[in-house]
């Protein structure tokens, strides 16, 4: 049995969401992965910090998050040394590695699930490479340190004999990363293309339907996929960031979203859909990676695809992602159901393989 501490930076919608699945399937990753956890940390921006080593309250935590009540509720006066209730993500993290290490606690995972910096990917890039560097290994939803940092990141990994795991980083947990790393060896992506963000393709096909462009934002934002200000997946730098995350895992980029020719969907009008429409097209905001002479390249655009094309064929929060490969010529990954659980369920299935991982090791 692999016993794992848990530090959750950041516990928002996807943080929460993940923390429900543990416990859901605590039984299971005990009994068919060999995998038992517990939560000893718990960073968010707006509602504190809480530390213990010998392990939080996660159902008392998510009450107190769902009441909008502080976090750092669950410190307790007799918990040791402590962090203070206003600690950053980087405080804790550092904290907490530093006490793993002294008092020879066990593994540590850090969940970083904050949300997106699209200047420099921080402090996603600072959180993963102090949890690396302190021994823990890092799993993410965000996108920001395999956009802006992954060489950088991966080399403290292996340096670290830690894992830096990001599936839920594009298309939610559709195995995208562990397909080509576990499936396709000796394969070289030549290139990919396809839909990568929920939010835009959502709200393209509700102008198809007859709903205006502010409904279809509304509605993702309801659904908490979309954020208040939804400028990230609307002006497109949302599939900017998972196109750079690609070129740099999948192509040994060197890309960070300010490197994709960029534009999004904002100024589409329902006429423009229609007219695309009346001609056998579709709207997608499509993401593209291709090879040139001077190194893998990206680009984010509205494109007419023609209705006979799979991409066309997506609807609310469907994607698509195909591969061109060197050998299997394309291999299409489609997404027919996305959202909050699948993200969750994406950093689940990287927590399993940790714990696949260091079973190998152990052998």
């Amino acid at each position: 049995m692999l016993y794992l501490d848990l530090l959750l930076v950041g516990f928002g919608h996807v943080g929460q969401r993940f923390a429900h699945m543990l416990l859901d399937r605590s039984v299971r990753l005990r009994s068919t992965h060999g995998v038992s956890w517990r939560v000893v940390g718990i960073a968010t921006r707006r509602h504190g910090t809480a530390f213990d080593a010998q392990g939080l309250d996660l159902v008392r935590a998510l009450k107190l998050a769902a009441e909008g009540a502080p976090i750092s509720e669950l410190n307790r006066p007799d918990a040791g040394r402590a962090v203070p209730p206003d600690a950053t993500g980087l405080d804790l993290i550092r904290h907490a590695t530093g006490e793993s290490r002294r008092r020879r606690l066990e593994q540590m995972v850090v969940v970083e699930t904050t949300v997106l910096d699209i200047d420099r990917g921080q402090p996603a890039v600072d959180h993963a490479l102090a949890a690396l560097r302190g021994g823990a290994h890092v799993i993410t939803a965000n996108k920001g340190p395999v956009a802006f940092a992954y060489r950088e990141i991966a080399a403290a990994a292996e340096n670290a004999r830690r894992s830096f795991l990001f599936e839920s980083a594009v298309m939610d947990g559709i195995p995208v990363f562990n397909l080509v790393r576990e499936t396709l060896p000796d394969i070289e992506i030549q290139g990919f293309r396809g839909v990568v963000n929920a939010t835009t393709n959502y709200v393209l096909t509700a102008l198809e339907d007859g709903r205006t462009f502010e409904e279809g934002v509304s509605e993702m934002q309801q659904a908490g996929i979309a954020e208040a200000d939804p400028s990230f997946d609307v002006d497109g730098w949302d599939a900017a960031a998972k196109t750079a995350a690609l070129l740099n895992v999948l192509m040994h980029g060197s890309a960070t979203p300010h490197t994709i020719e960029r534009t999004g969907i904002r100024g589409v009008t329902q006429e423009r859909v229609r007219d695309a429409v009346r001609r056998g097209k579709r709207l997608r905001l499509v993401a593209r990676g291709e090879r040139r002479a001077g190194g893998p390249v990206g680009r984010v655009a509205v494109e007419e695809v023609d209705a006979s094309e799979p991409m066309a064929g997506l609807r609310g929060l469907q994607n698509l992602l195909v591969l061109s490969t060197s050998v299997l010529g394309d291999v299409a990954v489609h997404q027919l159901d996305g959202g909050l659980d699948q993200t969750a369920y994406g950093l689940l299935a990287d927590l399993v393989t940790v714990g696949r991982r260091h079973q190998a090791r152990e052998g």
